[in-house]
């Protein structure tokens, strides 16, 4: 599909119901994490704690890994549940939890950096400073945002877009098609990071009712000392523990129950809900249109 990607129309989620302000509850969750850097206070001090330099970014994949080998030498792996894991008090700084499922070490990472804090934010969280306004001026705000949801393409940058297959297919690749973007690896990133790929589901998930599961491409990475030039490329994607080669991705059109899925792991919080500016951003590098 390719022409001018100005001319794609993505499908806003709406619940439905009545906007109405935002119980005190909410606003306590939404409470923003400090920053030391390019990192969460919390994160940096960990870090620190156990002997890294942070004075330079660590990427979100490898403190992934710092934290899986600091989970394995301080044997915090619940002994009942081996995909668990027990924080201990360094661990429950930064996730704020008793326990955690190891293979969401990652996605859980993704709000203690600095440069993902714009895609996190939520317009139906109120700041501290909307909270010291008083009602009416609130209901304003209320009915200028639902004014803007009528404005067709003028949408803002916080507007969540349908998790819909209409909507994902927009951004899902099929093996042959990454196979195909691999042979210019030097924008082969830039074209595949945010775009969803649908890989075999983990047969010891048995919270995972699908052969297959649609993911998020996070990163990637090239191992070397190998010949096979796409055998050397390996994703990182979302709710996955191992990186992906692209020969272990589909060549199938996802299933309704595979999107269904994905729009539960994201009403979750598992996953980054994409919004139609991002996406049509994607679009935009790909040159896609109806």
């Amino acid at each position: 599909m390719a022409g001018n990607a100005a001319s794609i129309f993505w499908l806003e989620e709406y619940s439905g119901k009545a906007l109405t302000p935002v119980s005190s509850k909410r606003k306590a969750k939404s409470k923003k994490l400090e920053f030391n850097g390019w990192g969460s206070k919390p994160l940096i001090e960990f870090l620190e704690s156990i002997g890294k330099d942070t004075s330079e970014k660590i990427s979100q994949h490898d403190v992934s890994d710092i934290i899986g080998k600091y989970i394995n030498d301080n044997n915090l792996t619940n002994p009942a549940k081996k995909k668990r894991v027990l924080c201990d008090e360094r661990l429950y700084s930064i996730f704020g939890r008793k326990t955690i499922s190891r293979i969401k070490v990652y996605d859980l990472l993704e709000t203690h950096y600095l440069e993902n804090q714009d895609a996190w934010d939520d317009d139906f969280f109120f700041s501290s400073e909307e909270e010291n306004l008083g009602e009416e001026k609130k209901c304003l705000r209320l009915e200028k945002k639902t004014y803007q949801k009528k404005r067709g393409f003028e949408t803002p940058k916080s507007c969540f877009a349908a998790i819909i297959p209409e909507n994902i297919k927009l951004v899902y690749l099929k093996k042959s098609l990454v196979l195909d973007l691999s042979k210019d690896f030097g924008s082969f990133e830039a074209k595949v990071v945010d775009s969803f790929v649908r890989i075999k589901s983990d047969p010891n998930n048995f919270l995972q009712k699908n052969s297959h599961q649609l993911v998020l491409v996070k990163g990637m990475k090239k191992v070397s000392g190998n010949n096979d030039v796409n055998a050397d490329i390996l994703l990182q994607v979302s709710n996955f523990m191992k990186d992906v080669r692209i020969s272990m991705l589909s060549e199938d059109d996802f299933s309704q129950e595979e999107c269904e899925d994905l729009h539960q792991r994201m009403k979750k919080g598992l996953l980054k809900r994409p919004t139609v500016v991002s996406s049509c951003t994607f679009c935009t590098i790909h040159n896609i249109t109806f």
